[in-house]
C-alpha cells in the first residue's frame, strides 16, 4: 500500500475538522469581517501604489535588489515552515506502527510540501504581476514570473534543508529525554503551576539544552542589542538604543512563549482558571524579554539622561505588545508561527491606519485583542 498523499490527507482533514469545530457564528465573522478587511486593505493597497507609482517605477535599486532579497527570504521563511509541518505529521505519534522507513516518511513530507508550494507560488507570480501592472511597470507577467522563481528558490532550499535533516524516531527521542546537567530555569520556571513553560516547550523539569538553533540566535539577539547600544552611546542620543531594546525584546516574548498547555484536558479539568495558567505561561517569557530590553535602555539612559522618558516609554510599549502578542499566542494556541504573523499583520495594518485616521485606530485594535482572549477563555473553559 502506497502512503504517498497521507500527510497531505491529514493536513486536509486537521484544516476540516478545524472548521467544524468552530461556530458558524465564528465562521460569519471570519468570511464576512474578514472579506471586508481583505477588499478594504487591498483597495487601500492600489491606491496607495497608484500614488506612489512613478517612484516605484523608476527605483532600480528596488528591481535589482531589494525585491529579489526580498522574495528570497521569504520563500526560504516559508519553505521551512511548510517543510517542518509536513515532517511534523509524517513522523507523527500515532503513525508509528505503520511500516514506514525514516526515508519513505521524508518523500511524504517532500511530497506534501511541493503540493503546498504550488498554489502559494502561484499566488506570489499572481499579486508581483498584479502590483507591477497597476504602477505601470513593463512586461508584468515577466515580473510576476520571476518573482515566482525567486520565491520558489529560497522556499526549495530553506525546504530541502528541513528535510534532509537527521530525524529523530520517536523510540530515539524518548531515549533522550532523561535531564542532562543542571537546571537552568529551576528559579524562573518554578511558580505554581511548576514546570508550565518548561512542559510549553517539551523540556524535561527545566533542564535546557545547548543547541546551534539557540547559540545562533543568542549571537544575533546580542548583536542586536550591543549595536543599539553602541549607535546610541556614539551619537549621544537616547532613541536608536530603545527602538533595540523595543523591537528586540518582543522579538525574545514571541520566540519564547508556546501556549500548547492551554489546551491541555488535564489543565482544563484541573481546578484553576484560565487566567492563573496564562499568566503563569507569560510569566518566562516576560523575564526573558524584560531580561534582554534592559541593556539597550540602560545605555539609551547613559547616553541622554535628559530623555529617560524615552526608554520608559519603550518598557510601557514593551509590556503592552507582550500583553497583546500573548492573547494572539492563546487564541491560535497550536500554532505559534500564525500567531506571530497575525499578530504582525495586525500591528502593522493599525500603525498604518493610524498615520491617516488618528489614533482611535487602535480602539479597533484593542477590540480585537479583547475578542481574541474572550475565545481563548471560552475555549479553555468549554472545549
Amino acid at each position: 500500500m502506497r502512503h504517498d498523499r497521507l500527510v497531505l490527507i491529514l493536513l486536509r482533514r486537521e484544516l476540516i475538522a478545524g472548521l467544524r469545530a468552530m461556530r458558524r457564528r465564528d465562521l460569519a465573522w471570519i468570511g464576512l469581517g474578514g472579506g471586508a478587511l481583505l477588499a478594504y486593505a487591498t483597495a487601500d493597497i492600489v491606491l496607495a501604489l497608484h500614488a506612489a507609482a512613478p517612484k516605484l517605477r523608476d527605483d532600480q535599486l528596488l528591481w535589482t535588489l531589494g525585491l529579489p532579497l526580498t522574495l528570497a527570504v521569504l520563500g526560504a521563511l516559508t519553505g521551512n515552515a511548510v517543510a517542518r509541518l509536513c515532517l511534523e505529521r509524517a513522523f507523527a505519534p500515532f503513525l508509528k506502527a505503520l511500516p514506514l522507513a525514516p526515508g519513505q516518511r521524508r518523500h511524504m513530507a517532500g511530497r506534501a510540501t511541493l503540493a503546498i508550494f504550488a498554489p502559494v507560488g502561484v499566488l506570489v507570480a499572481v499579486l508581483v504581476g498584479f502590483a507591477c501592472a497597476i504602477i505601470g511597470k513593463p512586461l508584468p507577467a515577466a515580473w510576476g514570473l520571476g518573482a515566482a522563481i525567486l520565491f520558489a528558490l529560497g522556499f526549495g532550499t530553506a525546504a530541502l534543508w528541513r528535510l534532509r535533516r537527521p530525524r529523530r524516531l520517536l523510540d530515539e527521542a524518548a531515549s533522550e529525554t532523561a535531564p542532562v546537567g543542571r537546571p537552568w530555569l529551576r528559579g524562573l520556571d518554578r511558580a505554581r503551576p511548576r514546570w508550565l513553560s518548561s512542559w510549553a516547550w517539551k523540556l524535561p523539569g527545566g533542564h535546557l539544552r545547548p543547541s546551534w538553533k539557540l547559540g545562533a540566535a543568542g549571537l544575533v539577539m546580542a548583536a542586536a542589542a550591543v549595536l543599539g547600544a553602541w549607535a546610541s552611546l556614539a551619537g549621544r542620543t537616547a532613541g536608536p538604543a530603545a527602538v533595540a531594546g523595543l523591537a528586540g525584546g518582543i522579538l525574545v516574548f514571541m520566540l519564547s512563549l508556546r501556549c500548547q498547555p492551554l489546551g491541555s484536558p488535564v489543565l482544563r479539568t484541573a481546578p484553576i482558571g484560565f487566567t492563573r495558567v496564562w499568566l503563569r505561561l507569560v510569566q518566562l517569557p516576560l523575564q526573558l524579554s524584560l531580561a534582554f530590553f534592559l541593556l539597550p535602555a540602560g545605555a539609551a539612559f547613559a547616553a541622554e539622561p535628559s530623555a529617560w522618558a524615552v526608554p520608559v516609554a519603550g518598557g510601557v510599549w514593551l509590556l503592552v505588545l507582550n500583553g497583546a502578542y500573548a492573547v494572539f499566542g492563546a487564541y491560535f494556541l497550536n500554532a505559534p508561527f500564525v500567531a506571530m504573523m497575525s499578530f504582525a499583520s495586525a500591528l502593522a495594518y493599525a500603525s498604518y491606519e493610524t498615520l491617516e485616521y488618528g489614533r482611535t485606530v487602535l480602539l479597533g485594535l484593542a477590540a480585537l485583542v479583547f475578542f481574541l482572549w474572550h475565545r481563548a477563555r471560552q475555549r479553555y473553559r468549554n472545549g
